[in-house]
């Protein structure tokens, strides 16, 4: 498995752009949900997957997985190391987790109507944006060739998610951690799937010059599918888990109400 790669060429073609529009999105949702309806659950998904993401991406870089002299850029900005590990955090993780959890909530129990349609509006602002950064990363230099499967990523993300699971079954929320899980899915999918399709983010090999191509179609996306499976949306799941497990998140379903949980402090 170590053979293949993910290969992408989008760290300096408009991606970090998008995925700051998205940030501000995902920190507009977050605020709105804690001014109007006392609920505190979304700002602290997103927050988590802040810190989550810009640890995993600090592990991928410091083990020499993003390739020597690995940088992305922002609006004309270069960054590189832990300034660039923790913009990535903000940028790609605070959305994926609150999107996820989101679509939690609407399965729960906060499936109100205009929440519905909003959640569908910022997916399909998703997908537009991930087919622009497809379109301008297409045929660029690749910027990031990281082995998939590595025997050391996958006994990190083994024990991650054991420890995830442990947290869950404590907590006895199965349901909701599925739930979690095709939240993620959903999100990948319309994130990376255009990417894929237009070349700015897919599965390679190495040829006998040494340099990357694609791989045949049925590994590419086989391989792929397997990669959201397992690698991107399992190796997640602790996002939830973890501040489910610190009494930070109340299941999914129980409407958090600032006041009321201050008269129930008081009585």
């Amino acid at each position: 498995m170590n053979t293949y790669y993910m290969l992408r060429s989008f760290d300096h073609a408009g991606y970090y752009e998008t995925r700051s529009i998205l940030m501000l999105i995902a920190i507009s949702v977050a605020l709105v949900f804690l001014r109007r309806r006392h609920d505190s659950r979304y700002l602290m998904m997103l927050g988590s997957g802040v810190f989550w993401q810009a640890a995993m991406e600090y592990y991928i870089q410091f083990n020499g997985m993003r390739g020597a002299g690995y940088s992305m850029s922002a609006f004309g900005v270069n960054l590189s190391g832990i300034p660039a590990n923790i913009f990535q955090g903000c940028a790609e993780g605070g959305i994926l987790s609150l999107m996820a959890f989101w679509f939690v909530d609407l399965m729960t129990g906060g499936n109100r109507e205009r929440s519905r349609h909003w959640y569908l509006a910022v997916c399909g602002l998703i997908v537009v944006l991930a087919c622009v950064v497809g379109a301008v990363a297409h045929g660029q230099p690749i910027t990031s060739p990281r082995p998939m499967f590595a025997r050391l990523g996958l006994l990190r993300m083994g024990a991650t998610m054991l420890l995830a699971l442990i947290l869950i079954a404590w907590k006895r929320a199965w349901k909701q951690l599925g739930l979690f899980y095709i939240g993620l899915m959903i999100y990948i999918l319309i994130t990376f799937e255009p990417m894929q399709i237009l070349g700015a983010r897919y599965v390679g090999v190495r040829g006998a010059d040494g340099h990357f191509v694609a791989a045949p179609f049925v590994q590419q996306y086989g391989i792929m599918m397997l990669s959201y499976l397992v690698e991107v949306a399992g190796g997640k799941i602790h996002y939830f888990a973890v501040p489910l497990a610190l009494g930070w998140l109340m299941i999914p379903g129980k409407r958090i109400d600032v006041r009321t949980m201050k008269a129930q402090a008081c009585s």
